[in-house]
């Protein structure tokens, strides 16, 4: 019970901006109930007076109605509690939807903010972190769906269990003994059902994250013939996740004929009694028929109640799962109250950094200092440190130790999003968004505009402007739809050069004083190259640089170049200043020479 208490805390922070809805819930829960009982009361005195062969006028609300009429009654009452039932549930759905849309929002948000650390920690991937925000909030939609069945099964069962005690108040205490036997019943079920629920979220995850690697390396899966491999993976995943599936809805599907079962006993024992009233002329046929009907309404919401507590346990599970991502403290820390960034900064200070990774540690006090409008070539083999530096300068992750500093102030004590619009990067792995080529180079000043939103002429200028930089206007041009044309999903409708030189577009739209340049032309082939090459010359004009490379060619013209070997800075020079030592660079360059 201390678990779902947990679990309501933890999502009453989404659930109470629609606290109004929950208390027009609430009274129309409390119609339903009166509604129950209405016709409880009305079974009463209609039998009874049928029982009685007395058909009389009879008191109601202050109306005196005929006996005859009584049963017209009952579609009045029945089209109310419809009526009454029906606005519940819709307000509940609704309200239920609107929360779970919040929460993907909230999971989706806290994702993309949290630091890479975080992202590649997650053993099952973006696969994995899918399956928790689009299957584990379906599982939370049907827990909360019995949630709302907590608010209003007690109402009716309280109301019922009243009008019991009026008729027969030691039957109905006979009858509430019997209740322990449900809750153990329950109990058991429930704790049994938490183990096999995290089990079982587990499997999905591990089947998204399957179906995610297939269908993303279809590729390769084509090309190595692993068809039939990954078949037989997924088969695997899906076999693990069904029996986990199997030993949860065995438990769940136990709940209702054990529960009719019990039932069914209670109902012998009642007619019983009644029987034996009647015949001693100690109860009515009315009395028999109200306290039967009751007895009969009061079983749906007890059975509803054990249902929903042992269904809850499955929203206990996913809750812990999504709460987990929503309440990671793996984010760089935001400043309390940030300096502005400045704008004539003059040095880039790396002081003593040192990061670890896991048990890895990538850099081991480095320390450089990079002047304004330099292009500093990071040169190493795979592993050495190189992407871990650009990482921290723009604080994907934070030093373990040292500091990196801007004319002296600290990276930390600055607005991130200020910060990072003050770098542009370009990758070697380009991401383009499923939208159009102007969409995405706008997205280089934070803005991705709604499909089928218009640019402002100004802003259709300079997008034009920052593609003729790229060397991108002239294939663009030629596309039927030119700066409207789809990219497709991650660009997969372009050629690798077309991608790499919207991505220098986009840099180029950012106008960021500070460069990064990640492995940039390093999977273009030579014709694409010289054509990347070309817009990334203009990028570079006028700007501070830092330039990762494999291939030492493109680094000659570099104001300095950061030779790192396992963590450390053990060269540093121009390429004819490092070719003329016997070092790490001279090495690096001959093994090129020659291959």
């Amino acid at each position: 019970m201390n678990q779902v208490s947990h679990t309501l805390l933890r999502l009453w922070p989404l659930v109470r901006p629609y606290k109004s809805r929950l208390i027009a819930v609430f009274i129309f829960g409390l119609v339903i109930s009166a509604c129950n009982v209405a016709q409880t009361a009305l079974v009463k005195i209609l039998f009874g007076e049928v029982f009685e062969k007395r058909l009389t006028l009879i008191p109601i609300f202050g109306f005196e109605i005929s006996s005859w009429h009584l049963p017209f009654l009952f579609p009045l009452l029945y089209l109310v509690w419809g009526a009454a039932r029906y606005i519940h549930y819709m307000i509940l759905i609704m309200v239920n939807e609107r929360v779970i849309a919040d929460v993907r929002v909230r999971v989706v948000d806290q994702a993309m903010r949290l630091n890479l650390s975080f992202h590649s920690k997650f053993e099952s991937g973006s696969g994995g972190l899918m399956s928790r925000i689009l299957n584990d909030t379906g599982i939370l939609t049907l827990g909360l769906n019995f949630f709302g069945d907590v608010l209003r099964e007690p109402l009716i069962a309280i109301a019922l269990l009243s009008y019991m005690l009026y008729l027969d108040w030691k039957l109905t205490l006979v009858l509430l003994a019997f209740l322990p036997i449900f809750a153990l019943l329950t109990r058991q079920i429930s704790k049994s059902l938490r183990k096999y629920g995290h089990l079982n979220r587990e499997a999905m995850e591990a089947v998204t994250a399957d179906i995610k690697e297939n269908l993303d390396g279809i590729r390769v899966v084509q090309s190595f013939n692993l068809e039939n491999t990954m078949s037989a993976r997924l088969k695997r995943s899906m076999d693990h996740y069904i029996d986990t599936r199997r030993k949860i809805i065995s438990r769940e599907e136990a709940v209702s004929p054990i529960n009719e079962f019990l039932a069914s006993n209670l109902v012998m024992g009642l007619v019983l009694y009644m029987m034996s009233l009647i015949l001693q002329s100690k109860a009515t046929g009315g009395d028999f028929l109200a306290f039967l009907f009751a007895a009969g309404q009061l079983q749906n919401p007890i059975k509803r109640l054990q249902e929903s507590f042992v269904r809850v346990q499955q929203t206990v599970v996913v809750t812990d799962r999504l709460f987990g991502i929503i309440e990671s403290t793996d984010r760089v820390p935001q400043a309390a109250k940030p300096r502005p960034f400045p704008t004539e900064w003059k040095t880039i200070e790396f002081r003593n950094v040192r990061f670890q990774y896991g048990q890895d540690e990538v850099l081991k006090g480095l320390s450089v200092t990079v002047n304004r409008g330099d292009v500093i070539a990071l040169v190493g083999s795979s592993g050495s440190g190189k992407s871990t530096m650009v990482n921290l300068l723009e604080r994907f992750h934070d030093p373990t130790s040292g500091d990196i500093l801007i004319d002296g102030i600290s990276l930390k004590e600055f607005d991130l999003e200020d910060l990072r619009a003050n770098i542009a990067l370009v990758t070697q792995d380009v991401f383009l968004f499923r939208d159009s080529i102007a969409t995405n180079i706008r997205a280089g000043r934070g803005g991705i505009i709604s499909r089928g939103q218009e640019l402002s002429s100004d802003e259709k200028a300079r997008i034009e402007s920052a593609a003729k930089h790229a060397h991108a206007d002239p294939f663009i041009t030629k596309m039927p739809a030119q700066y409207s044309t789809s990219v497709g999903e991650r660009g997969g409708l372009l050629s690798g050069g077309e991608k790499q030189r919207i991505s220098i577009a986009r840099a180029f739209f950012k106008d960021a004083p500070v460069l990064i340049l990640d492995e940039a032309t390093s999977a273009l082939d030579s014709v694409s190259e010289l054509e990347v090459q070309k817009g990334l010359q203009e990028l570079m004009r006028g700007r501070t640089v830092f330039v990762i490379a494999h291939r030492l060619s493109t680094v000659r013209s570099a104001n300095r170049i950061l030779v790192l070997s396992q963590g450390e800075i053990v060269e540093s020079g121009t390429h004819d200043e490092l070719l003329s030592r016997d070092g790490e660079y001279r090495r690096f360059h001959q093994l090129q020479m020659t291959t």
